[in-house]
């Protein structure tokens, strides 16, 4: 479980959308104030605001193992497969674990 927890991934995969993102976002409102007129601050702040918050998104699913709320269970997925393995052989097995306030960890 450790291994694959901390097996760093290239920050390329940080860097490159973050930069293309932020490069979309500002070169946006140049593209739609012919067709949006005096809407376009609107307009491309609600499409640069979607835009981030995709990168957001990404941003969470780089480190998938980390212990915040968007991440993998990889703890309760590890003590499903301890506690099968255990069942298998016949010995006693652990409780599984449980979510703390709605978040299974």
């Amino acid at each position: 479980m450790e291994r694959i927890k901390n097996t760093p991934l290239p920050n390329q995969y940080r860097f490159f959308p973050s930069l293309f993102t932020r490069l979309f976002c500002v070169l946006l409102p140049i593209g739609l104030v012919e067709t949006l007129g005096y809407a376009t601050p609107v307009g491309s702040t609600i499409a640069g605001l979607m835009f981030l918050a995709v990168l957001q998104i990404g941003d969470d699913l780089v480190d998938p193992f980390a212990d915040t709320i968007h991440d993998v269970p990889l703890n309760a997925m590890c003590r499903t497969i301890e506690i099968d393995l255990l069942q298998a052989i016949g010995d006693e097995a652990p409780e599984p674990l449980q979510p703390v306030h709605g978040i299974l960890w």
